[in-house]
């Protein structure tokens, strides 16, 4: 590891589609976990820069042989793998992995299990009573290490869920299941036993990170929302159809980064109504303002977030700041849509080093 500063350029990780975007934040929160806690990192034509002392090959080595997952674990979604009929066999191999790169993982699933076990629970648990217990539970149980994922998947306000909108309903986006697709996909790149990089590892994490052509994607492994070129369907290739493809790395890395976007609870002073769901950077949808716009889309859709971008180096800490504050304001108000977003941006942001 080298102790003068190294600029590596990830061309991989874009501000587009928002799974490249999760990907550069990613990288600079486990580097600067795992690694090197001085890394700091930038965007630049329409790239993500990262400082740190780890060389474009150390950085590779870094993810495949050193990278601890993050566990992220959802029993109180249905396809979790916690539940009878849910695909297990990514969650029963982490359950039972020996190497060190997964132990904080093989614990947290074996407390999932003690409290589902606990809770008597056969099936997935239902809206309103069952759920929100095990919401409450895994708060009040989960160590703090856990903390991050929780706020980042669902805040308790008024003993009510509210659920933030870049990771859906609680981890999932509609029968998509975040964790445990996280699970398939770790076990995709890390032999679970003796936590050594599986054989196409190493090319799916060259094109993750730095954009070059890899073969043998993985088929049938949905990516969601977060990248909706690559789910597949109709008119996804020549022959108007094609399977989904996925790089288990993108996958992972955008997880990884969504989890710096927390939720909190928020209060107006002065009043006794109950708290309201407060996230980074987002506004209400406006149904306008782009060619396929109808006003319906502002009815339906959850939200509408802005990802900032910025062109100076900033530490992990220095980032967090800025998600935690996430405000925009026109004027002395607080931005409500998207036109009031664009319009802060253009003053405010612009001063603080933010150009998106």
């Amino acid at each position: 590891m080298s102790d003068t500063p190294i600029a590596v350029a990830l061309c991989g990780c874009t501000p587009f589609p928002l799974a490249s975007y999760l990907k550069g934040l990613a990288v600079l929160r486990l580097v600067s976990e795992q690694v090197d806690a001085g890394a700091a990192g930038w965007w630049a034509d329409d790239t993500f820069h990262l400082r740190s002392a780890l060389s474009e090959e150390r950085l590779q080595d870094f993810f495949l042989h050193e990278y601890q997952p993050t566990p992220l674990v959802a029993p109180w979604n249905g396809g979790s793998g916690f539940y009878p009929g849910d695909a297990h066999g990514a969650v029963d191999q982490i359950a039972e992995a020996t190497h060190s790169r997964l132990a904080a993982f093989t614990t947290m699933i074996r407390r999932c299990r003690d409290l589902v076990q606990r809770m008597g629970l056969k099936s997935k648990p239902e809206k309103g009573g069952s759920k929100t217990t095990i919401l409450i539970r895994c708060r009040n149980e989960f160590p703090d290490e856990a903390l991050a994922w929780l706020d980042a998947a669902y805040m308790l306000i008024g003993g009510d869920s509210k659920f933030p909108p870049l990771l859906g309903t609680g981890g999932n986006d509609g029968r998509l299941e975040f964790t445990n697709n996280f699970m398939q996909r770790v076990v995709d790149v890390v032999d679970p036993q003796t936590g050594a990089p599986r054989a196409s590892s190493a090319a799916w994490l060259e094109a993750s990170l730095l954009g070059r052509p890899a073969a043998g994607l993985t088929a049938k492994a949905a990516i969601g929302q977060f990248s909706p070129g690559a789910s597949g369907g109709a008119n996804a290739e020549a022959g108007y159809e094609a399977e989904s493809l996925t790089n288990p790395w993108d996958f992972i890395l955008m997880l990884e980064g969504a989890l710096l976007f927390s939720a909190a609870a928020a209060r107006r002073l002065g009043t006794s109504e109950a708290g309201a769901l407060s996230y980074p950077f987002t506004v209400r949808s406006t149904g306008a303002g782009y060619g396929s716009a109808a006003l319906q889309d502002a009815g339906s859709s959850r939200a509408e977030t802005w990802m900032p971008l910025w062109s100076h180096p900033v530490k992990l800490g220095e980032l967090q700041a800025l998600l935690c504050e996430g405000r925009a304001n026109v004027g002395r108000r607080q931005a409500r849509v998207g036109v009031d977003f664009a319009r802060a941006v253009a003053g405010l942001g612009v001063d603080r080093g933010i150009t998106v």
